[in-house]
């Protein structure tokens, strides 16, 4: 049994161990991003760094979350960075027991390496996501490298700005 970070998206239940989560903030404005993929929200500065927000239902449905007073956004360890995680609840911090389940899906081909285990919460089946396989290599390497050439800009921006004063 483990601590979890327990949110709903495209109506099904996930979870996150908390030891993966930085923080949960408010949906707020994102810098949105030209010519990236349509799951990329966009960026959001947090504590001088740029992080890429991700819809998951976006990601992993082909539908985008529709952005109520409930929607949050995860922060959370990701490929050695962090992300956010555009969600449309958060269900709360949960104690939440393994199943047997992923064996059976092991045996089948709808196993998706995204997918650490399957918990119980009640008689509801929670997801446990791997951040680390959210995104094939390419599509890491897209989100990675439109947040930097962002972080870029801005750097140059503010060394323009330095230089324009002296």
């Amino acid at each position: 049994m483990g601590q979890y970070v327990v949110f709903k998206s495209h109506k099904q239940v996930f979870a996150l161990p908390v030891e993966m989560v930085k923080r949960v903030i408010e949906t707020e404005k994102f810098i949105s991003l030209p010519e990236v993929p349509d799951y990329v929200l966009g960026v959001y500065e947090y504590q001088e760094q740029m992080l890429p927000i991700v819809d998951l239902s976006k990601r992993l449905y082909g539908e985008l979350s529709p952005a109520t007073l409930d929607s949050k956004v995860i922060l959370a360890h990701w490929s050695e960075r962090t992300m956010g995680i555009f969600v449309e609840e958060i269900v709360g911090i949960m104690s939440l027991t393994e199943t047997d389940y992923e064996k059976e899906l092991d045996r089948s081909s709808l196993k998706r390496p995204y997918i650490s285990q399957f918990l119980k919460m009640g008689d509801e089946v929670v997801i446990e996501l791997n951040l680390d396989y959210l995104f094939n290599s390419s599509q890491e390497e897209e989100i990675i490298s439109s947040v930097d050439s962002i972080t870029e800009n801005s750097e140059k921006e503010e060394n323009t700005d330095d230089a324009a004063e002296h």
